[in-house]
């Protein structure tokens, strides 16, 4: 049993100690199985033969318990399966229940001290124990639901009946991690401890006082807190519970719907048949694509991601301890508000110092918003920050970010400006969203320092940074650039230079349809409504107004402008001449200008401006079918990335996957623009794209890569 140790120290109380060979973390995969039915028939012999008072289960692995279940071998199944098959995994799910309720019921008290991170299935072995205590600090729960999942080997049961459904499942269907006082404080845990000795004196301690400890479900005259499904303390919760749990998910995520029904279902009946439904539900969750499709990109591609699958490798890792922002807006002022809660000392340089001293005020709000940052706290950070309108004071950073206008003059200037007090070996980054990173460094003197990192706003909250290679971008350049987004706490993705990268321009296709579609006399509510269908968070017309009609006017001024200056034919499209008119005929330039494609009347709710239907519709709307507006919005995403692939920009389909999702609220169900292409089929993706191109214009040309790909059947991964 490489797996499980079992060692019975003088007290009669064995040592159950998992340790899997070869691996950092334990988890629960077909060797967890195995060694699991083999350790609890030797458990089982032993309390037979006598002289054991109880269990102590802990990790043998430093600070870390459980990660959970094997998602490799989960990826591995097939989704198409006859009834057999469905059976065969469902007997498979409840081997795995049988153990831990086996532990249940040995008839010794069961401790476990949690030594690390205990997640999905290893919280779920914790939760099978009697008495649970933690370290300090450590972080445990059930995240099943962000990859489409939901705990299967019991989580959602145990769960439920400890806390009540009220209580469990907001934890279950978010997947919220708790931290060690946390969990004590809900009573999901009973004690932590200081140190692992500590904390195995306290749990063979307890094992010692209660030789007759039963689980609370198991003890006579048991009920589940917060009381059963019918009864009236749970009526709204009954009744409104799936309607509101429909509303957060727009019904695209199964695992939600899923977890709620089972923790409903489960209350009305006893444990083991309980059991039973969990395992039910869970088989529907792992057989369905919307699982395939999040635990591809949450799991694999960003767990790829953030262990530095774009770092170059031949480079020690830099730890920044001083940083400028170049600009003290919205932007600046975020990443400097992080990076000094970080521990960071931050340089915010402005125009002028009541502009630089606005740029720290910000940091102060934000501080004063989070109820997880007191007063001291505040005031450390923001210590951290020194707010100036002197490029001196930029002269010791390790960093710069330049966060100013999207402007290439302005951005010139301050570029030199900057780089005649850094030292040679600083890095110069831009925080530009569209312009592209190797003409900017034409002001550089350094341009093999000069990068791009595109937060996104607002910057102390959005977790992605897209990093940006010019042509002269070294990799040391990159993989301090790509540390420094990590001290953060961001997830980066990295690609190489070209307008607009990859989110920018992948986000400009749907931006772009719902404006066409708006020329072509079509409904706005039915653009709007058919985005958040597809499960983006907002509707393109909502965006743009987000982003400024203004801004996109200049943007397209400045296009037009680049492609003169390279010999290039210009021609104005629908789009762009519907863009001029909102700006320049219709005075509809965005929200922070009073309007856009929305009226935002104070104290009310949003609307569509009723102008629209007067200036394209004026005769009534042109109707085509909903589903063609909802593929248009997202097919011209997936196409587009497949475009920056195919041209490099693009340096790994999980960086468009993450990237899509993270940065530009592409539908987190579809695993990202590129997963979605494999989920849909690629042979049925190109034929629906080539009929779409039919219809709605060469933007939707399935692109060779494409074409190559659907022929070889080789999927984007």
């Amino acid at each position: 049993m490489g797996y499980i140790r079992l060692e019975k120290d003088s007290d009669g109380i064995i040592d159950f100690i998992f340790d899997q060979p070869g691996k950092t973390v334990n988890t629960m995969g077909v060797d967890y199985q195995q060694a699991m039915d083999e350790a609890m028939v030797e458990v089982k012999n032993q309390i037979a033969a006598g002289g054991v008072t109880g269990i102590y289960i802990t990790s043998g692995k430093p600070k870390q318990f459980f990660a959970g279940g094997d998602i490799k071998d989960m990826l591995e199944m097939d989704l198409n399966v006859d009834i057999e098959e469905k059976t065969r995994i469902y007997n498979g799910l409840m081997e795995t229940k049988q153990p831990l309720r086996d532990l249940e019921l040995l008839g010794v008290p069961v401790a476990v001290g949690i030594n690390g991170p205990a997640m999905g299935g290893g919280f779920e072995i914790a939760l099978s124990c009697h008495h649970r205590i933690a370290l300090e600090g450590v972080a445990m729960g059930l995240p099943e639901a962000q990859i489409g999942l939901m705990p299967g080997a019991g989580g959602t049961v145990r769960l439920t009946r400890l806390l009540g459904m009220q209580q469990a499942m907001p934890l279950i269907a978010q997947g919220r991690r708790l931290t060690a006082a946390k969990a004590l404080e809900k009573g999901i845990i009973h004690d932590t401890a200081v140190d692992e000795a500590q904390m195995a004196e306290k749990a063979k301690a307890w094992i010692k006082a209660n030789p007759d400890a039963k689980q609370p479900w198991d003890t006579e005259g048991y009920q589940i807190p917060g009381g059963l499904p019918d009864d009236a303390a749970n009526q709204g919760f009954i009744f409104f519970g799936p309607a509101a749990t429909m509303g957060q998910t727009k019904n695209l995520m199964p695992a939600q719907n899923a977890i709620y029904s089972c923790i409903v279902d489960s209350a009305r009946v006893d444990f083991d048949t309980a059991q039973k439904i969990e395992g039910r539900y869970m088989l529907s969750l792992l057989l369905d694509q919307t699982a395939r499709n999040m635990m591809t990109a949450f799991f694999l591609q960003m767990e790829a991601l953030n262990r530095g699958a774009n770092r170059p490798d031949s480079f020690e890792r830099t730890q920044f301890t001083k940083i400028g922002i170049l600009g003290a807006g919205q932007m600046g002022a975020g990443i400097a508000t992080m990076a000094a809660q970080k521990g960071i000392e931050v340089v915010i340089k402005d125009i002028n110092q009541d502009n630089a001293d606005k740029g720290k005020d910000y940091a102060a709000s934000v501080y004063a918003k989070n109820k997880r940052v007191d007063e001291a706290q505040a005031e450390q950070f923001l210590a951290r920050i020194t707010a100036t309108d002197n490029y001196a004071d930029l002269a010791d950073c390790e960093l710069v970010i330049e966060a100013v206008f999207e402007d290439r003059g302005v951005k010139a200037e301050v570029t030199k400006d900057t780089e005649a007090v850094l030292a040679n070996s600083a890095v110069f980054a831009s925080n530009t969203s569209a312009l592209p990173i190797t003409e900017l460094a034409q002001a550089s003197t350094r341009a093999e320092n000069f990068i791009g990192m595109h937060f996104f706003s607002p910057a102390e909250k959005m977790p992605l940074v897209e990093i940006i290679c010019g042509d002269k971008t070294t990799d040391s350049t990159l993989a301090k650039a790509f540390d420094l987004a990590q001290q953060l706490g961001k997830t980066p993705i990295v690609v190489n230079d070209g307008p607009g990268f990859f989110t920018s321009r992948t986000i400009a296709t749907t931006i772009s349809q719902g404006a066409e579609m708006v020329t072509e006399g079509i409904n706005p509510v039915l653009i709007e409504s058919a985005a958040r269908d597809n499960g983006a968070p907002v509707g393109p017309l909502a965006a743009i107004d987000e982003i400024s009609q203004q801004t996109a006017y200049k943007n397209g001024l400045q296009a037009k402008e680049d492609a003169i200056a390279q010999g290039k034919t210009w021609e104005e499209s629908p789009v762009s001449q519907l863009i001029d008119r909102m700006v320049n005929e219709f005075d509809r330039k965005g929200k922070v200008h009073g309007g856009g494609y929305y009226e935002y009347p104070e104290g009310k709710k949003k609307h569509i401006w009723p102008g629209l239907a007067e200036a394209y519709a004026s005769e009534g709307f042109n109707e085509i079918p909903y589903q063609d507006i909802k593929d248009r919005l997202w097919f011209c995403q997936s196409l587009e990335a497949v475009r920056c692939l195919e041209e490099g920009v693009l340096r790994s389909v999980g960086d468009a996957n993450i990237g899509s999702i993270m940065g530009i609220g592409f539908a987190a169900q579809t695993g990202g623009v590129l997963q979605a292409i494999n989920a849909y089929g690629l042979s049925a993706f190109v034929e629906r794209a080539k009929d779409l191109a039919k219809q709605y214009g060469p933007a939707f040309e399935p692109p060779q890569l494409l074409l190559d790909r659907a022929s070889s059947g080789e999927l984007f991964q």
